[in-house]
């Protein structure tokens, strides 16, 4: 069976996050300013958190905001080359690396 998520780390650290501190979906899409639903997918990596959210996030779980916005932008990238060939996708993130290197 495909895999149906569109993002694949971020939602499932943020889910675990809200289960160690026994908050609710409810709460948290309340503090995100989204509903439920919404929420829902987050976690599910069904929807992307919008970057704006993160800070809030970090604040909430008192974790590092470098940290938690590091895992978001791999997500991007895991959502952008999920679909190609794994030595094509390997070679895009290499190349990646050296444009950033300078």
């Amino acid at each position: 069976m495909k895999d149906k998520r569109i993002y694949g780390m971020f939602g499932p650290k943020i889910k675990a996050m809200r289960l160690e501190q026994g908050l609710k979906q409810r709460q948290l899409a309340e503090l995100l300013g989204t509903d439920m639903p919404m929420y829902s997918k987050m976690e599910l990596g069904a929807r992307r958190v919008r970057r704006d959210q993160v800070p809030k996030l970090a604040e909430l779980y008192k974790v590092d905001e470098k940290e938690l916005m590091t895992l978001w932008l791999a997500d991007g990238v895991y959502a952008a080359l999920k679909e190609e060939d794994e030595n094509l996708r390997l070679d895009a993130i290499d190349l990646a690396k050296e444009y950033f290197k300078g």
